[in-house]
């Protein structure tokens, strides 16, 4: 009885805090501490993400890690990169705050989203949905466009997770206009699921100036993700997965035994379907996010405990942990993150130019990045949030409930997948070919002279995609043996190819068997199939 009394107690000083403190009218900012936070952002996740990536894709199905694999005492931090390397979780991030200060705006549209894609990213260091997007900017497409699911085959993967959480903390303390700002960064790559994931992690980086100081670190992050799933629609997958690994956490009574939950969130979501998610890849928005769930819950606001976790839970494992990295290491700030590892000589250099090209600094650092964002955030604040911005701190009016749920109503893609794999394919003259940059978890299919390729499929509606390439050369396609025309799969747009292009696209067939044919022309110019996709009956 007395426990239960004290308990209950203690809940209601915890939930007083916190309405306490996010009933501010305003809030004010110094700005050479948040020059700490921002460098601390940065810095953090650089070491998780580049910790990570000796797992990342090493275990994607049963057995997965535990630590008996490398235990509390035998983890590798990475500590030691003199510069940092840019890699697919920082790097795209750092290229949108680059362009915030190039257009000097404070809010990118889409036409200057796509012109800064196009001369700094591409290949070879992009995959997946980034990778489709890109081939759809480059052809003149513009976001939302190159996100919608008729339009990119991998908008369910996890890009735009790693990619735009930046957002947040260039709007401290009004996820309201985070969102606003992240929006069409958002919607380059994701859609639905994938979106919700994303603006969860963006919610999460622009409340951290609100959490309650008093707080341990713990309970300050768990606020943090209470408040971002109120973003989410309850009948999302995302949403399904957060809350299952907060019941599982809260049932678990050894919190250090967190291999269960994660070895449960493989069985519920990669090996059943449940909440109406489909495992397709190693890269999906959805399984990495219940995997990162698993890291924030047992890592408990922990740096090192979150990026141990994070790096041995499976799946694309360094691009989760490297969010929290970031997320974690904004909250403890540059100076705090050096003295939980006991080190004062990080590394402030950052090698953009290992993955992007074209940048005005090859090599950046720490403090000028920081110093960026400080310039955008003025912006922000007199633009956006119409605050006040002085010479060494803001001062930002708060909104209450700044955000709502996405009202979006339960919604079905109909499109599915056929990868040029699946066994329905008979092909002649074609070779498959495992592709780096295809990424799909499959191959592309190459063929070259009076190649022919042919699938039967039941469905209402077919595209065909493909690698578009300098060598490409031309298919005719029949559909029921009706001749539909010759289709160009050449393109001069990227030395490296375009990969996920539309080629082809039918609606409105009868809901009936189809046979879709494609015949290569008599030269030796490529011929690809990567995969269509169907809207089965």
């Amino acid at each position: 009885m007395h426990t239960k009394i004290r308990t209950t107690f203690f809940f209601i000083w915890i939930s007083c805090l916190l309405s306490c403190y996010s009933q501010q009218d305003s809030l004010s900012i110094d700005k050479d501490e948040y020059k700490d936070r921002l460098k601390g952002f940065w810095l953090g996740s650089c070491i998780a993400n580049w910790t990570g990536l000796p797992t990342e894709n090493q275990r994607t199905e049963f057995p997965f890690f535990t630590d008996l694999d490398f235990g509390p005492d035998k983890f590798y931090y990475v500590l030691d990169q003199n510069p940092w390397g840019a890699d697919d979780d920082t790097d795209i991030e750092y290229v949108y705050q680059y362009a915030l200060d190039k257009f000097n705006t404070s809010k990118l549209n889409g036409k200057q989203i796509s012109s800064v894609w196009q001369d700094h990213i591409g290949l070879p260091k992009l995959w997946v949905s980034n990778l489709a997007a890109l081939g759809q900017l480059q052809n003149g497409s513009i976001p939302p466009e190159t996100s919608l699911p008729e339009n990119n085959p991998m908008w369910e993967m996890i890009d735009a997770q790693l990619t735009t959480e930046i957002f947040g903390v260039l709007a401290p303390g009004r996820p309201d206009i985070a969102l606003d700002m992240a929006h069409l960064p958002i919607r380059t790559t994701a859609y639905l699921h994938s979106k919700w994931a994303s603006e969860f992690y963006v919610i999460m980086h622009s409340m951290a100036v609100l959490v309650d100081p008093s707080l341990s670190r713990k309970r300050q992050v768990f606020w943090l993700a209470d408040q971002a799933r109120k973003r989410i629609p309850d009948w999302s997958y995302i949403a399904d997965m957060y809350d299952f690994v907060k019941t599982e956490y809260e049932r678990t009574q050894d919190k250090e035994n967190w291999e269960p939950i994660r070895d449960r969130v493989a069985q519920r979501y990669q090996y059943e379907t449940n909440a109406g998610y489909q495992y397709r890849y190693p890269w999906d928005s959805g399984i990495n996010f219940a995997a990162s769930m698993v890291s924030l819950f047992f890592g408990e606001g922990d740096f090192k405990k979150t990026v141990r976790i994070g790096c041995m839970s499976g799946w694309d494992s360094d691009n989760p942990t490297a969010t929290w990295g970031g997320l974690l290491g904004f909250m403890y700030g540059h100076q705090e993150l050096q003295r939980h590892f006991d080190k004062t000589n990080f590394s402030e250099l950052y090698h953009i130019e290992r993955t992007r090209y074209n940048m005005p600094k090859p090599i950046d650092n720490f403090s000028n990045m920081a110093l960026s964002g400080i310039e955008i955030i003025n912006r922000v604040v007199v633009e956006e949030m119409k605050g006040i911005q002085k010479p060494a701190n803001w001062k930002i009016p708060l909104k209450k409930n700044a955000f709502e749920k996405d009202k979006t109503p339960d919604t079905k893609v109909p499109w599915i997948l056929i990868e040029d794999s699946d066994t329905r394919w008979k092909y002649e003259g074609f070779i498959s070919v495992k592709e780096q940059w295809n990424a799909s978890g499959a191959s592309l299919s190459f063929g070259y002279q009076n190649c022919k390729a042919e699938i039967k499929f039941f469905g209402k509606a077919v595209q065909y995609y493909a690698f578009k390439s300098a060598k490409g050369g031309t298919v005719t396609v029949l559909l029921d043996g009706k001749n539909l025309g010759k289709f160009s799969l050449k393109s001069d747009a990227s030395p490296h190819g375009q990969y996920y292009i539309k080629i082809f696209e039918k609606l409105n067939l009868n809901e009936d068997e189809h046979t879709l044919t494609l015949i290569g022309d008599a030269t030796l110019s490529e011929k690809t199939i990567d995969m269509i996709t169907i809207i089965p009956l």
